[in-house]
């Protein structure tokens, strides 16, 4: 059991986060959420705090299964430091896209911008999976996102279940992020490797 906490000590205390404030609801939706007359007066904690509370418990209960999903691609890794480091960069970025770019939305809340962040970069990096399993994860993913920002989909089709639309901008952004990330430390392994060289 101490393994299992030390190996996944993150995703299962986001969980436990995500848990706790869906229980707290609806007071910790009022004050934590994506809320852009709060924001434009201050509160600027929601940019991080947006994306652990949730709709409704669906809402909240499908982004943890998402969780358990990056978990497992990413096994003892998902609670490296550079997981939790790259959670809080998601979050921010993509706060500060929906905040800066999405002017026509007042309110967002939950996890599945990040999520899909954390699933790109978490199978990109996994030591567990050959090249063209990583690569054919990564495209799935990507190919979703795109579609989503089309006119084929329909973001209420889960409204009657997760209690809104959904905000494919935001896994939009959660992606971009992830991308950032990943580019991010391969230009930071390629100056470390020419210092040693």
């Amino acid at each position: 059991m101490s393994l299992f906490l030390r190996n996944y000590h993150f995703p299962l205390l986001l969980a436990a986060l995500i848990l706790l404030f869906a229980v707290l609801e609806p007071v910790s939706g009022q004050w934590l959420r994506f809320d852009r007359a709060a924001m434009d007066q201050g509160e600027w904690w929601r940019f991080l705090t947006a994306h652990w509370v949730h709709l409704s418990w669906p809402h909240a209960l499908g982004n943890l299964g998402g969780l358990a999903l990056f978990a497992y691609i990413s096994g003892r890794q998902s609670s490296q430091w550079m997981m939790p480091g790259y959670c809080l960069f998601s979050c921010l970025m993509i706060s500060a896209g929906l905040y800066f770019f999405a002017p026509d939305l007042n309110f967002y809340v939950g996890l599945s911008g990040v999520l899909h962040g954390l699933l790109l970069v978490g199978m990109v990096r996994s030591p567990y999976y050959t090249a063209p399993v990583r690569w054919g994860f990564v495209l799935i993913v990507v190919a979703k996102v795109i579609w989503e920002q089309t006119g084929f989909y329909d973001d209420q089709a889960l409204s009657g279940y997760i209690g809104g639309r959904v905000e494919t901008r935001a896994h939009l952004l959660g992606s971009l992020s992830a991308f950032c990330w990943l580019v991010a430390g391969l230009i930071r392994n390629r100056i470390k490797d020419k210092g040693h060289g």
